[in-house]
């Protein structure tokens, strides 16, 4: 990068001030730094002294600005060139954010441990206390967003070190998987059907069928909503009886949903499927075709104009049904997934299988997420008990 051209000019009061423009961050916000050099006694003084503010400023021309937050928008305006989702791009634009309201001023090369230490304090501490209230888990994520940026910079020898491989990093709240139990399962079931055999003729009722049959897809096959809408009809493989998952479709402001070839776990996989859920599929598709007109193999299969769906507008939907129905409001769509794996390894099924089934990286993943709903010795502990009490009960005592 060149560095920027410097000139100073007289201020307010006669003292000799520099105002640099460096071009735009990644929020489309101007850098513009300023200084002033009060010490200054001619021009050519306040010249060199400027240049080298300047240099400093700006890693002796090798950034733009060395200012933490606008070292971060360039970075994320890489890590975007380079593939990143704009989900997670919106996720660390916001991460931005949160920088440039409580450290943004300060440069990235003198920014300590115990700096970061009180900037992840202040995202803990409540808002009414001044902080950005955010939970542990958010705190985690800028964490290591922090960590992976500060790995960059000192890579592109921007910076001598990673202030973040020593700060304390707080510990992840660990959440219950949400799902559907049995005691609310019948009233989902009807819900489910019932959409199904909406009219899709009608605009209202082909939104309750597209919700209706993107929710069952999840409850047998425990897809996230992004491959739900991302499915295209191509993608039922009849011969072999299974659906392959392949890709996903991510959202951005001002646009329409793009579909993308690769799942949010950057890990394709077929999902095998029954006969009766084949029938299910047929039975959807035929009625597209005949309110949409015959759509061709590369149309998505949950829609419902026969366009591709907002993951969004799916997700909002579904808990419209939800309420309707009388289903606790921590179910959400994502709990159709955790209620297709909770059940497969509640009735036995491996975790192995169950990891691939869902697209987990491995079944560690898989294990985190559901190990307390493995069947296991407790289950023996309560027998054995049973049966003590029973033989005391013989026993006449």
């Amino acid at each position: 990068m060149i560095a920027p051209n410097v000139s100073v000019s007289k201020g307010k009061g006669g003292i000799w001030e520099c105002r640099l423009y460096l071009g735009r961050n990644a929020l489309g916000k101007p850098i513009r730094p300023y200084k002033r050099f009060p010490n200054a006694a001619s021009e050519s003084e306040a010249l060199e002294l400027a240049r080298t503010w300047a240099a400093n400023l700006t890693a002796n021309g090798a950034v733009r600005s060395a200012k933490l937050a606008d070292l971060l928008c360039d970075y994320v305006e890489l890590r975007e060139r380079n593939g990143a989702s704009p989900n997670s791009i919106r996720s660390y634009r916001l991460f931005v954010r949160y920088v440039s309201k409580y450290i943004g001023r300060a440069d990235a090369r003198s920014v300590t441990v115990m700096d970061m230490n009180r900037f992840e304090q202040k995202l803990l501490q409540p808002k009414d206390e001044g902080g950005a209230g955010l939970s542990r888990n958010s705190v985690l994520a800028v964490h290591q967003f922090l960590r992976g940026a500060y790995n960059h910079f000192v890579d592109a020898g921007i910076c001598d070190t990673n202030p973040m491989v020593l700060v304390t990093k707080p510990s992840p709240e660990r959440h219950e998987a949400s799902f559907v139990t049995e005691w609310d399962f019948a009233a989902l079931s009807d819900a489910i059907a019932h959409g199904l055999d909406a009219d899709i003729s009608r605009a209202v009722g082909a939104r309750e069928a597209a919700c209706a049959f993107a929710s069952w897809l999840s409850l047998v096959t425990g897809m996230r909503v992004g491959e739900i809408c991302a499915l295209r009809r191509r993608d039922i493989d009849r011969a072999r009886m299974f659906v392959h998952v392949g890709g996903n479709v991510v959202e951005q402001n001002g646009s329409k949903p793009v579909r993308r070839d690769v799942t949010k776990g950057r890990k394709c996989r077929n999902v095998s499927i029954t006969a009766h859920d084949l029938k299910v599929i047929d039975g959807i598709a035929a009625r597209q075709d005949a309110a949409f007109g015959r759509l061709n193999a590369s149309a998505p299969l949950v829609t419902c104009d026969g366009s591709v769906m907002r993951p969004t507008d799916v997700s909002r939907m579904f808990s419209a049904m939800r309420d309707a129905c009388g289903l606790p409001r921590s179910v959400t769509f994502h709990s159709l997934r955790h209620t297709h794996a909770s059940w497969l390894i509640a009735n036995g099924c491996d975790i192995k299988t169950v990891s691939e089934r869902l697209g987990h990286a491995d079944e560690a993943t898989t294990l985190r997420i559901y190990a307390h709903m493995m069947p296991g010795r407790d289950a023996a502990a309560a027998q054995i008990f049973n049966d003590a009490m029973a033989r005391l009960a013989c026993n006449g005592l």
